[in-house]
């Protein structure tokens, strides 16, 4: 009997040695196999950058009107991102003006606690600037109090892309 039982946990032995050193192989049920492979996890917060364009007449702080194309970079308009924004003065005399930095979103102001404000942090020391979205995609500019720099209602940033 000694002699049929030796063989057979040699054998099992082999077949668990085999399997834990392949991890290739199908272990029974509630049998443990370590293996050297490589595991890739599926990060969905990670995504490519994506670009935003906006253009349209605004007021500037200089009390002149300008045609603006503002850039925005990011996974989603609900992320913090980069931005370019070139000014072309409607006043002739004005030299066009380009400047670039950080978006900020943030969400809430006093007047409308779901409201989603995008600051323009320049890199540049330039004055940050404030954009609301609006329902209708388009961003209208902030004055220093956090109401619209302009009641025209044609003065706003139109979603392009």
């Amino acid at each position: 009997m000694k002699n049929l039982f030796l063989p057979a946990v040699t054998a099992l032995t082999l077949f668990f040695t085999s399997c834990n050193s392949c991890g290739n192989c199908n272990a029974p049920q509630g049998i443990m196999i370590e293996s050297d492979s490589l595991y890739m996890v599926n990060d969905s917060t990670i995504a490519d950058a994506q670009t935003f364009i906006y253009e349209g007449r605004l007021p500037m702080s200089n009390g002149n009107l300008g045609d603006v194309l503002l850039t925005i970079q990011t996974v989603s308009l609900n992320d913090d991102g980069t931005y370019t924004i070139t000014t072309d003065y409607i006043n002739e005399a004005l030299a066009d003006e380009t400047d670039n930095g950080e978006v900020l979103v943030m969400i809430g102001m006093p007047s409308d606690s779901t409201a989603i404000i995008y600051e323009l942090v320049s890199a540049n020391g330039n004055p940050k600037m404030n954009f609301m979205l609006s329902p209708d995609s388009s961003l209208v500019k902030l004055d220093g109090h956090m109401k619209p720099a302009s009641m025209n209602s044609t003065h706003k940033l139109i979603h392009k892309k």
